[in-house]
């Protein structure tokens, strides 16, 4: 054989190799092309089956919504401004604080409101503004959310002051914000002459606008001065304070009443130096509106709530309800009904020294009564609106 024809042997044998390898990369390349045609077929099969899920869940959500009657609309949406109300504005006062400063010609006027703020305006502490905002028509949508109602067990004197303690303290209180600091379950008409001051946190006060709001709703600082100037004014003039505080915040969980009682004597303190009565109001219902994390003691959560509070002064819960347009989650309070009973007065009818050992005697006392009238309210009207407990 010559060398020639080893050369065509040769250039045939590679050029059948080339033609297997093409062959074989072009059965591969098939065979990737429909491994890659099968997957995006079974990816669209699945994006398809959930935008059709998504589609039939929504316009179920959006029937169920399109059929809500309008008063419960107006409900949900009034609870949304006040309580979105207290949730954004004091974030978003400081950057409007700074823009009008800077940004407008209405600086001079941001400069004397802000000094008139923290030097002037005394009104969160002796309780002086006009409650004109507590007969907005709007709080009879946010009664009607829950519902809230407020029942009366007995009279109560005008002629005399009063320190309502309000229990248990819930997530913000809200029993106590419609009834008390509202005309909406008709206070003024269950006990005319009483004039009742709400009292929380000092701080809030310290926010522009806002403070103003809650001033003209008769709501005032929690502080020990706050209690005496407000008491000492006279017959009817009268303060409510969640005595459980942030401290009972942390267990409000609904079906269960787990008060912090047995060592807060400040509020009978201040009752019996400014000789005014004490009421005990047990709000059923309260701890129903949200649900809450579980923060056992000595958990991890708890722990942090209870930094957070000897470092902010105040703690919350960490909570969740539902939503605006839907009943399953969110940040709105569950539609779930407060009953709100006052109870007999406890009389205090002349002041006390609480610094002596005579007075120190009292305060034990009259706690110890305060906590038996507060369990037998709870016992007589548990079953009427806490069944299960």
């Amino acid at each position: 054989m010559g060398k020639e024809d080893l050369q065509t042997e040769e250039g045939e044998r590679e050029k059948t190799s080339k033609e297997a390898e093409r062959a074989t990369t072009t059965t591969m390349t098939k065979s990737s092309s429909e491994e890659k045609s099968t997957y995006y077929r079974h990816l669209f099969r699945k994006v398809g089956q959930a935008s059709l899920f998504t589609v039939r869940a929504a316009s179920v959500e959006w029937k169920s919504i399109r059929d809500v009657p309008l008063k419960r609309r107006l409900q949900t949406f009034f609870v949304l401004c006040w309580l979105g109300g207290l949730a954004l504005v004091p974030l978003l006062v400081l950057p409007l604080t700074l823009f009008i400063i800077f940004g407008t010609p209405l600086s001079l006027f941001m400069v004397g409101y802000l000094s008139w703020i923290f030097f002037i305006d005394k009104s969160a502490q002796n309780g002086t503004r006009r409650r004109f905002l507590s007969w907005l028509p709007a709080w009879k949508y946010v009664r009607d959310y829950f519902p809230i109602r407020l029942i009366k067990t007995v009279d109560i004197s005008p002629n005399r002051s009063y320190v309502f303690g309000y229990h248990p303290h819930g997530v913000i209180s809200m029993g106590a914000l419609v009834n008390f600091a509202t005309y909406a379950t008709r206070f003024d008409t269950f006990y005319p002459g009483v004039n009742v001051h709400v009292l929380t946190l000092a701080g809030n006060f310290k926010v522009p606008f806002q403070r103003e709001f809650i001033l003209w709703m008769g709501i005032c600082d929690a502080s020990r001065e706050t209690c005496h100037n407000i008491l000492r004014k006279g017959s009817g003039e009268s303060i409510l304070l969640a005595v459980g505080g942030a401290e009972e915040s942390l267990d409000a969980f609904p079906g269960k009443y787990k008060l912090t009682l047995n060592k807060r004597k400040g509020f009978v303190r201040v009752a019996l130096k400014a000789g005014a009565s004490l009421v005990p109001v047990m709000s059923f219902g309260e701890n129903e509106l949200w649900k809450a994390l579980p923060n056992p003691d000595g958990s991890r959560v708890r722990q942090f709530q209870e930094r957070m509070k000897r470092l902010l002064k105040f703690t919350a819960p960490i909570i969740h309800g539902r939503g605006i347009f839907n009943y399953h989650f969110g940040l709105m309070p569950f539609r779930r009904p407060i009953h709100t009973v006052v109870g007999e007065p406890i009389l205090i009818d002349t002041a006390y020294d609480i610094e002596t050992e005579e007075g120190k005697r009292k305060v034990d006392e009259v706690h110890a009564l305060y906590i038996t009238r507060l369990r037998e309210l709870f016992n007589k009207y548990r079953d009427e609106y806490a069944q299960g407990l």
